[in-house]
């Protein structure tokens, strides 16, 4: 099917067409992408979708990519969506459910808007693609420029953890630890726009506003959430939000479905940050301007993958958030911790910190009555545990070395039971 896509910057106003528009204009605002739903919807029906194999690609017609041999992939999408009964009982929630964006390719939510950034610079006729960031983006930029065969170049804080830097060289990128020269600018994403600017390369972070084709590889969650809970959408989706790519992207998609008439109501969203970082929230609480956000003067929070001071996609999330009669709220680094392990021991779900902060919310918006114990909850588990090792083998007790005898694991059983 001919496709029509409306391309127009949500900062300056500039518009574009497919054959122009470029992954930024340089304003600082994010080109936002519009698509001919009456046209779509006319294709993508319930049926088809239903005939169509799973993962973020069945939704062609909604990405901004024009040809489907283009298409770089490793299987991302098509995740679980479970239910946490154990959870949700211990939480006081009757129906509880878990997006486990831990099964994707590289551990991460973050595949789903990367995959497809990848793809559109490779059908661009980039050869090399550069992202600021040591967490989830970076490796995730990493492997589908791997898979692509594209140059990924990662710029990286000077005390970015080593560990997580193993993965990115691994996957063959050049990655550069950058010095800060001034305090509360952020040296890796002026490196990366100069560097870009310069040499001609692709920026592929998962900020909206440095490329508008990946940030639409998030609505997949949005579109997955409906399908799997039978065209229904639950009472309230719990984003844990860093810049507000993932809230923003995955409403867009709910919210795209809904004019496609595939579903009838938009769920509730709610923003949860860390206490030690939330622009967001505090945006939101105070009405500030959307394209004109007060950036967070620290970035303290055991959650890494939201420290995030400046809100890339805030804009979007606090458009989100009026259309879906959202809230926002933030959460502690110690009900962070504890969500961690909690679920973990119930459900089996081994997750970073970052992926399991709007877990902590529960407790506070169930408490205030925002949250009734019969609505239906989504909370998307973001990142997997093996992002951040250092974090959770600080939250758990010490190995028992005992000799190869019963009597010796009975004590040793009785002795550990208490630390349970």
């Amino acid at each position: 099917m001919h496709r029509t896509i409306k391309y127009q910057c949500a900062r300056c106003g500039r518009a574009y067409d497919d054959s122009s528009a470029p992954p930024n204009d340089g304003c600082g605002g994010r080109i936002d992408i519009s698509l001919d739903l009456e046209a779509i919807r006319e294709v993508l029906t319930r049926e088809e979708l239903g005939h169509r194999y799973g993962g973020l690609w069945k939704y062609f017609e909604l990405m901004p990519v024009r040809q489907r041999r283009s298409i770089v992939t490793l299987g991302e999408g098509a995740t679980p969506l479970v239910r946490a009964r154990r959870l949700g009982g211990m939480l006081g929630l009757e129906h509880l459910w878990l997006k486990l964006e831990t099964m994707n390719p590289s551990g991460s939510f973050k595949d789903r808007p990367i995959c497809v950034g990848v793809t559109r610079a490779l059908e661009d006729g980039a050869d090399t693609v550069a992202v600021a960031s040591s967490g989830n983006a970076a490796a995730s930029m990493a492997t589908y420029a791997a898979r692509a065969g594209l140059q990924a170049v990662v710029f990286v804080p000077e005390d970015a953890p080593a560990a997580k830097l193993v993965h990115l060289r691994t996957l063959g990128g050049r990655v550069f630890r950058v010095r800060k020269v001034k305090e509360g600018v952020d040296p890796t994403t002026t490196l990366l726009r100069a560097a870009c600017n310069d040499l001609g390369w692709t920026p592929t972070p998962s900020f909206g506003p440095f490329n508008c084709f990946q940030f639409e590889g998030t609505k997949s969650l949005g579109y997955e959430i409906a399908e799997q809970m039978d065209w229904t959408t639950p009472d309230w989706i719990l984003f844990p939000t860093g810049s507000g790519g993932l809230m923003a992207g995955t409403m867009k998609g709910l919210w795209e479905f809904q004019q496609m008439g595939l579903i009838d109501d938009l769920p509730r969203p709610v923003v949860v940050q860390p206490s030690g970082c939330a622009p967001i929230v505090r945006a939101f609480e105070e009405g500030q301007d959307p394209l004109d956000i007060a950036p967070w003067d620290s970035s303290d929070t055991v959650a890494g993958g939201l420290a995030d001071p400046y809100p890339w996609d805030g804009d979007a999330a606090l458009r989100y958030l009026k259309i879906g009669d959202g809230t926002a709220v933030t959460v502690t680094d110690e009900s962070i911790r504890a969500s961690l392990t909690l679920l973990a021991q119930t459900e089996g779900v081994f997750a970073e910190p970052s992926g399991v902060a709007a877990l902590a919310a529960v407790d506070t918006l169930i408490s205030d009555g925002t949250i009734d114990p019969s609505d239906t909850v989504v909370v998307p588990v973001t990142g997997t545990g093996f992002k951040d090792l250092d974090t959770v083998d600080m939250l758990t007790p010490r190995e028992v070395l005992i000799g190869p005898t019963v009597d010796e694991l009975v004590r040793a059983m009785g002795a550990s039971a208490g630390g349970r």
